[in-house]
């Protein structure tokens, strides 16, 4: 059995050449025919309200297809906006957080103990 071997270049121009007598006989027959008038109108008419129907069925078609996602939107939300807790973080107690994240002045803060011990040392109690 003997292989022949096509040259890559030499096929390809065989291919156009023949892609070019395929157009031009296309061509060729599509110019002989032509249609009448009556045929030539009822063709256009059905193009034209083709087109017509497709613009109207698209916007009909997208609008309840977007409801539907933005109520899924807000139902989504909502789950998710029931379901967040308040995260403690072991070690830390809130009003450490509270007191750090507060733009007070820290100095009040800082002597607490000293608030703390003042209230105690004169409270009611004591001077009895």
């Amino acid at each position: 059995m003997r292989v022949q071997r096509i040259n890559s270049d030499n096929y390809w121009e065989m291919k156009m050449d023949k892609d070019r007598q395929f157009q031009s006989k296309v061509k060729k027959t599509l110019e002989r025919q032509t249609l009448d008038d009556e045929t030539r109108n009822a063709l256009h008419k059905a193009r034209l309200s083709a087109l017509d129907d497709g613009t109207r069925r698209s916007f009909s078609g997208w609008l309840p297809a977007t409801a539907l996602a933005g109520i899924a939107l807000v139902v989504v939300g909502a789950v998710l906006y029931r379901g967040v807790t308040e995260v403690t973080l072991p070690g830390i107690a809130t009003d450490e957080i509270a007191i750090i994240a507060s733009e007070d002045d820290l100095e009040l803060f800082e002597e607490l103990e000293f608030y703390v011990w003042f209230d105690q040392d004169i409270s009611p109690d004591t001077q009895g």
